[in-house]
């Protein structure tokens, strides 16, 4: 039997079965594509903190993607233009190097104004008794609205940048058809053109935002980055965050729904909210797979990973391993300890992150001290079609 059948519509709608039957009857399995399926608590986070196992697996096949696409007259190499430099997708030095410099311009106060700022936007029109799309009218707006005030990008750029992002980020599926690539490396392209011209503008004429921020701090390294690789950073920057923002808000609304003797408690009592917000992450967190290339040969528990091997790491399935959580499939916003991964560990967890989860909270705690009795028919969602980062398309309420 086949245990790993990610783009099976029933396991995008509801993945948990087949994760559980993967911790129950192979933990580490070799799945008919060729690479390691991971999904226990123990092994993930082993995995993940194991300096054996690299990322940048996306990079890699990216790049041979690109390699065979061009032996057949089509460039896709904006994409590894664009993707070069990514956080997520690199390794030291260079990660380590991108990472300071990027955190030593980081202002947490300031986002969190802004952020607040722009859910009184969202929200400040809308009344009792009406209707709202979860995802398109709080979600998905938040954290694109959020980075350009951060970054300095104009309402000019703001539309542009924001579609082109959505359609970059695909990049980051499990699996890319040539079409996606198509359209992944068109929007590469113009990504590109785009923060190139700011990062110009920036230079001749800088502000207190993040872009002239980050070109002042990089001049001032001993090994400045190139402007290309400064480019790939703001592109980063700029969609980092935001599938997890707007996956974290929906999906943690909608089970806050389904949930109502936890829904009542958080109202009750909003001193919860940065438990309840690890409690949902761990729960139906957005990011679900993440990939790991081994770089010598591996023995886990007597399976045998060779150097080069691809390995998927199933975070959302470790998050429900009832050796490590009490009652893992039932949602407790009072959960202590909650030593949960759902943005994984170790020297990838990153400001992204941190973003998702602070417009997470502030978005969450407005929405329900103004609309506490909302309602949401969560009988049947409707998914993206992506288990590696699982949001919702839509999600209609009643507020």
């Amino acid at each position: 039997m086949n245990l790993w059948v990610p783009l099976d519509q029933d396991n995008v709608r509801d993945p948990f079965p087949m994760y559980a039957r993967l911790r129950q009857e192979s933990p580490i399995y070799k799945a008919q594509t060729g690479e390691w399926i991971i999904s226990c608590y123990e092994n993930v986070k082993y995995i993940l903190k194991d300096q054996r196992f690299r990322s940048g697996n996306k990079l890699e096949w990216i790049n041979r993607g690109i390699t065979y696409f061009k032996s057949r007259d089509r460039d896709l190499s904006a994409i590894a233009t664009a993707i070069n430099s990514f956080l997520l997708l690199i390794n030291p030095p260079e990660h380590t190097q991108i990472r300071k410099f990027v955190s030593s311009v980081w202002d947490d106060k300031v986002v969190d104004q802004l952020i607040l700022e722009n859910i009184d936007i969202l929200l400040a029109t809308r009344r009792r008794g009406s209707t709202l799309d979860i995802v398109d009218d709080l979600a998905k707006p938040l954290p694109n609205m959020t980075i350009c005030k951060i970054m300095g990008i104009t309402n000019d750029d703001y539309e542009k940048l924001s579609t082109l992002s959505n359609n970059l980020v695909k990049v980051l599926n499990l699996y890319n058809s040539f079409k996606d690539l198509v359209n992944i490396d068109s929007a590469s392209k113009n990504l590109i053109s785009l923060f190139n011209k700011l990062l110009k503008s920036k230079q001749q004429t800088p502000g207190n935002d993040l872009i002239s921020k980050l070109i002042v701090a990089n001049e001032q390294e001993s090994e400045p980055l190139s402007d290309e690789a400064l480019i790939s950073v703001f592109i980063f920057l700029f969609i980092a965050g935001q599938e997890t923002t707007i996956g974290l808000i929906s999906t943690g609304l909608m089970h806050l729904s389904k949930n109502p003797d936890q829904l009542g408690r958080l109202i009750a009592q909003p001193e919860l909210m940065p438990n309840a917000i690890d409690e949902l992450l761990r729960y139906d967190g957005p990011v679900h797979l993440l990939g790991r290339i081994a770089t010598e040969d591996v023995e886990l528990i007597g399976k045998q990973i060779k150097k080069g091997d691809t390995v998927t790491l199933c975070l959302a399935s470790a998050n429900r391993d009832g050796n490590y959580f009490e009652q893992p499939d039932t949602l407790d916003l009072t959960r202590t300890p909650n030593r949960h991964i759902a943005f994984g560990s170790g020297i990838h967890f990153c400001l992204g992150d941190w973003l998702a989860k602070r417009q997470g909270a502030l978005a969450i705690g407005k929405f329900l001290e103004m609309f506490p009795d909302y309602r949401i028919n969560t009988t049947n969602p409707i998914w993206n079609n992506n288990l590696s980062v699982r949001t919702l398309k839509s999600l209609p309420c009643h507020i």
